[in-house]
């Protein structure tokens, strides 16, 4: 696709058609030099350049390659993220009042799906990695007895790796969720990458799950927004895939994006492996230095009881004292030029992928060193009121799908205990729901939302930024 663009591109065509700015003669002119290489390559469905929604040319082709690369018999390119595969996946196994399995700390995207899809989710909590005290993925045993509970369930729908890198024995989930023959949907936006190098955890589709969703942005190489879709077996209606896709995604999608796409199978293929190679030496060398580091605690790159599979390309900073939060450790590490991916109370996450460079690395332990350099109390007991699995599981009162269209009203939210939330109250990031619309506001949720709030936390989806109050159902 990319080099059909190119080609194009060397033509020196004469555009009658849109995009407005033709391939950048009518531009800004102070962004102009930045983005010219992409406007001459920012295209629409002209002859040639094929269609997104009915591909029979070089998206084709492209899409093909990539099913190839990425072990599935058919993969779609997304160009609203995961969040538009994961909505077009819940609307192709759910019909209105349909059952499916959903882990609890998922994607916001997922909840979104389940409402268009008018669909009634049967929700598991994850486990809790006890050195850290966050939630990781759903054990074998809760799945089978909720299949057990709800033999109509339609499908099971999970998050792994997790926004932390932790994941389960997919290979296993698979076999268990097959057993009853519905398909294994899973989010594994964080996990692009995976398959692809002997020190990296297989792919959901190495695994036998019959639909994945990857942000290849994330921790692989295309621009931010674009994602792939990978589809195996036969358990998914590809008619009513296809048909959600076309119903969400954008009918002038972005062929800048679609070519990142096509360049990052490209690139996973024949340069991701070296390129790690390079990388994880240096993140080792880096996490056995901070492991020395008192007032912090860095969970090794090993299997754990919890998890059974960990990235290595994702470095959690669970702090060990409470002279400050994760915000506050954010706050520092950005004011010495170290951004990184998210913060929540106690710990820091920092992505590195195979762009990440010496330098970088070497600055995040130069932050830490002078961070150091001020005493800081370090609690030999220290306990983790980070979000435990129980904080994501609340009664559901009203269905999520109808909640929404309910009357509301705006109260203080120290006054909520008891009502039912009317909207989603989600940390951002990493977008994992703590409210959604119809569960009920418990005691235990407002104090973690609270202490997220009082920490320095943003949230998306509630009508109050600052969350001094918030909509229940009237």
């Amino acid at each position: 696709m990319y080099d059909a663009l190119v080609a194009h591109q060397k033509s020196r065509p004469h555009s009658f058609h849109v995009p407005g700015h033709k391939f950048g003669a009518s531009f800004d002119e102070v962004g102009r030099h930045r983005f010219a290489d992409l406007l001459a390559l920012d295209v629409t469905e002209i002859t040639g350049m094929d269609d997104l929604h009915q591909p029979e040319g070089v998206i084709a082709e492209a899409q093909t390659l990539a099913a190839e690369a990425f072990g599935a018999d058919e993969t779609r390119f997304l160009v609203g993220g995961s969040t538009a595969g994961n909505i077009a996946l819940i609307m192709a196994v759910c019909k209105p009042g349909d059952k499916i399995v959903v882990q609890r700390n998922c994607h916001k995207s997922v909840y979104h799906g389940l409402m268009l899809a008018r669909a009634n989710p049967i929700f598991i909590v994850p486990a809790v990695d006890p050195d850290t005290g966050v939630a990781a993925g759903l054990r074998r045993e809760d799945v089978e007895r909720a299949l057990q509970a709800h033999p109509d369930a339609k499908a099971v729908f999970l998050t792994n790796p997790t926004y932390y890198g932790m994941g389960i024995d997919l290979v296993k989930m698979a076999a268990t969720v097959h057993r009853h023959d519905i398909p294994l949907l899973v989010d594994e936006a964080h996990g692009a990458h995976y398959g692809f190098h002997p020190a990296l955890p297989p792919s959901a589709m190495q695994c036998g799950a019959d639909a994945a969703v990857q942000s290849t942005h994330k921790m692989a190489t295309s621009m931010t927004m674009s994602s792939m879709v990978h589809i195996k077996g036969t358990r998914i209606n590809r008619q009513r895939l296809n048909r959600a896709l076309a119903m969400i995604q954008s009918s002038s999608p972005s062929y800048v994006l679609m070519a990142s796409l096509d360049l990052a199978r490209r690139h996973t293929m024949l340069e991701m492996g070296k390129e790690i190679d390079r990388v994880l030496p240096r993140l080792t060398w880096l996490q056995e230095r901070l492991q020395v580091v008192p007032w912090l605690f860095v969970p090794a790159m090993t299997d754990h009881y919890v998890y059974a599979t960990r990235d290595p390309l994702k470095l959690l900073l669970s702090l060990r004292t409470s002279d400050l939060n994760g915000y506050q450790l954010q706050t520092q590490f950005e004011n010495r030029g170290v951004f990184p991916e998210f913060a929540q109370l106690t710990h820091v996450l920092l992505a590195a992928s195979t762009g990440t460079r010496d330098e970088d690395v070497e600055q995040v332990l130069k932050s830490v060193e002078a961070m150091s350099a001020r005493p800081l109390r370090v609690e030999h007991e220290w306990t983790r009121p980070g979000v435990l699995a129980s904080s994501f599981l609340r009664e559901q009162v009203i269905a999520m799908h109808e909640a929404v269209d309910r009357p509301r009203e705006l109260i203080a939210l120290e006054d909520a205990q008891g009502h039912i939330c009317a909207e989603m109250v989600i940390p951002y990031p990493p977008g994992i729901p703590l409210l959604v619309p119809g569960e009920r506001i418990d005691e235990q949720v407002l104090q973690l939302i609270s202490k997220l709030r009082d920490g320095g936390a943003r949230f998306h989806g509630v009508n109050d930024p600052s969350l001094a109050s918030i909509e229940i159902i009237a």
